[in-house]
C-alpha cells in the first residue's frame, strides 16, 4: 500500500535507533520508518545479517553489531551513534527471544538468566544510553517492545517474567522522565506472523487454532501492523502519550 505524503512526513529528519533490527518486525519497522523520513541507526546481534540488511535499506541508514547484554558494547554502539549523527530522537528497543514451552520446573538457570538478560536487562543498557543522548537535545520518544505476556500470563515463566519488567521498566521511565519531555511507552504484541510469532505458528495445528481463537479478531496479526503502531508512538502525533502499553493483539487483553 503506498505512503501517503502526510504519513510519510511523520518522522522527518528524525534520527532512530533500531534493536534487533533483523528480526521480522525490527526489519519492517526499519523500512517503515524510512519511508517516513527517519534516519537510520541499526543494531543486531548477527554483523553479517546487519551488514545485508544496511544494503539492503540504502541511504541514511548506519548501524553497528552489539550484544546488548554486554554493557562495554551497549557503549561502543552509542559512541558511533553519536559521532555518526550527534543526538538521538527517537528508539525502538526490539531486541529480544523467546525460549519455547519450558515449565518452570524444569528451566535451566542459565536459560532463565539468558532470556531475562537480552529481554529486560539488555533494554535497560540501552534506555540508559537513550535518555542520556536525548537529554542532551531537550526531548526524544522511545517504544520498548513488550508482549501481551507483559499484561497476562504465560506459560513460559522467563520470558512472561522478563516482559511483565519490561512494562515496569517502562512506566518508571515514562513517570521520571516526562517533565525533561522524553517520552517512554511499549508496544504489546499479541501472535504475529514474523519473528518469534512464526514459530508459534508451526507447532500442533490444534494448539495454533486455539491460540488464533483467543484474539477476537479471529487471525495473527503482521510485522507491519506492529511497526505502524510503533511508528505512530515515536512520532508527534502521540505527543500526549506516555507510559502506555499500546496492545497490538487483536483484542486478546480485552477478554
Amino acid at each position: 500500500m503506498p505512503i501517503s505524503s502526510s504519513v510519510a512526513q511523520v518522522l522527518q529528519d528524525k534520527v532512530v535507533l533500531v534493536t534487533g533490527a533483523c528480526g521480522g518486525i525490527g526489519r519492517v519497522s526499519c523500512t517503515q520508518f524510512l519511508a517516513a523520513g527517519a534516519k537510520l541507526f541499526v543494531t543486531d546481534l548477527d554483523p553479517v545479517a546487519l551488514q545485508e540488511l544496511q544494503q539492503e535499506l540504502g541511504e541514511n541508514v548506519s548501524g553497528l553489531a552489539a550484544n546488548l547484554c554486554e554493557p562495554d558494547e551497549v557503549s561502543a554502539l552509542f559512541a558511533a551513534l553519536r559521532t555518526h549523527y550527534g543526538r538521538l530522537d527517537g528508539a525502538f528497543n526490539n531486541a529480544g527471544r523467546g525460549s519455547g514451552e519450558i515449565a518452570l520446573v524444569d528451566m535451566p538457570l542459565q536459560e532463565w538468566r539468558n532470556v531475562i538478560d537480552i529481554n529486560l536487562t539488555g533494554t535497560f543498557l540501552c534506555l540508559q544510553a537513550e535518555i542520556k543522548l536525548m537529554l542532551e537535545s531537550g526531548a526524544g520518544s522511545i517504544v520498548n517492545n513488550s508482549s501481551i505476556l507483559g499484561l497476562n500470563g504465560g506459560f513460559n515463566p522467563a520470558y512472561t517474567s522478563a516482559k511483565h519488567g519490561l512494562c515496569g521498566l517502562t512506566k518508571s521511565a515514562a513517570m521520571v522522565y516526562a517533565p525533561k519531555n522524553i517520552r517512554v511507552n511499549a508496544v504489546c504484541p499479541g501472535l504475529i506472523e514474523a519473528g518469534m510469532g512464526l514459530k508459534v505458528l508451526s507447532r500442533d495445528s490444534q494448539k495454533v487454532d486455539d491460540y488464533v481463537a483467543r484474539h477476537p479478531l479471529g487471525r495473527p496479526g503482521s510485522a507491519q501492523e506492529v511497526a505502524d503502531a510503533v511508528q505512530w508512538l515515536l512520532s508527534d502525533q502521540s505527543s500526549y502519550v506516555t507510559g502506555h502499553m499500546l496492545p497490538v493483539d487483536g483484542g486478546y487483553s480485552s477478554i
